[in-house]
């Protein structure tokens, strides 16, 4: 993921660091990419889930939990990508949600 994402920030000079095992890696201005099991107690300027669908499927029995540590990690902004149909957890916030969006 933080490789990919790297392709996209450095027209802007920055770049991504995937921080394995919850090491905060990197320098003040990279983007961080973390496992959202190491995010505990954190706190981010944005949050992103990729794949909040996929998650769903994959972990339904942390899901709830996820999403809540997820969610109150982001200080301003938390972002969503769903690849496929939007769980029925949060089906709620679907009219925040903008669809198609494109880098």
């Amino acid at each position: 993921m933080a490789e990919r994402l790297t392709k996209y920030l450095e027209p802007v000079n920055l770049r991504a660091v995937a921080c394995e095992e919850g090491k905060a890696l990197g320098q003040g201005a990279d983007v961080r990419v973390f496992d959202i099991q190491h995010i505990k107690g954190l706190e981010f300027e944005a949050v992103f889930f990729v794949g909040v669908d996929q998650l769903a499927e994959q972990k339904n029995d942390l899901f709830d939990r996820y999403l809540y540590v997820g969610a109150t990690r982001a200080a301003s902004y938390l972002g969503m990508i769903c690849y496929g149909k939007l769980p029925d957890k949060i089906q709620g916030l679907s009219s925040l949600f903008t669809a198609g969006w494109k880098l």
